[in-house]
């Protein structure tokens, strides 16, 4: 019987610092572009602060294509909710704000949010998103 080899150089400093390794959470959500357009579209100013954050919003309405970058904000938040094991349950859509730069999808959290992620022992959130066809497509892990 043949037994699997690791490379020692790489498999040890990951046994022995499991806790770099180990994941507390993933989500991923998937958000139709058009979805979100027709959601910013019909609410006021003052309802789209119960959903993002000041910065999303001043980020999101600078980008090439805000609609798309509202998107990737909304399925943060989703995903999010799902790593942490509660959905939005208790939590406020604008306590997880997602920070969308040139190289990587930035979470920052906030209130209950932040809460639930320290009642986990989540310290670390790597973030990445894509889109095709009119849909954004995040994935979370926690750490």
């Amino acid at each position: 019987m043949k037994t699997e080899q690791h490379c020692p150089q790489v498999w040890e400093p990951i046994q022995q610092n499991s806790e770099w390794f180990r994941c507390k959470g993933i989500g991923i959500d998937i958000a139709p572009i058009s979805r979100i357009a027709k959601l910013i579209d019909r609410y006021d100013s003052d309802a789209l602060n119960l959903l993002f954050t000041p910065g999303e919003i001043d980020r999101c309405q600078a980008a090439s294509d805000p609609y798309q970058a509202y998107a990737v904000c909304f399925a943060t938040k989703e995903a999010v909710g799902k790593a942490l094991g509660t959905g939005l349950t208790g939590i406020g859509w604008n306590e997880i704000e997602a920070n969308i730069t040139p190289n990587r999808l930035i979470v920052h959290l906030d209130g209950a949010a932040s809460l639930q992620a320290a009642k986990l022992g989540i310290r670390e959130w790597l973030a990445t998103w894509t889109h095709w066809d009119r849909y954004v497509l995040v994935h979370v892990l926690a750490q």
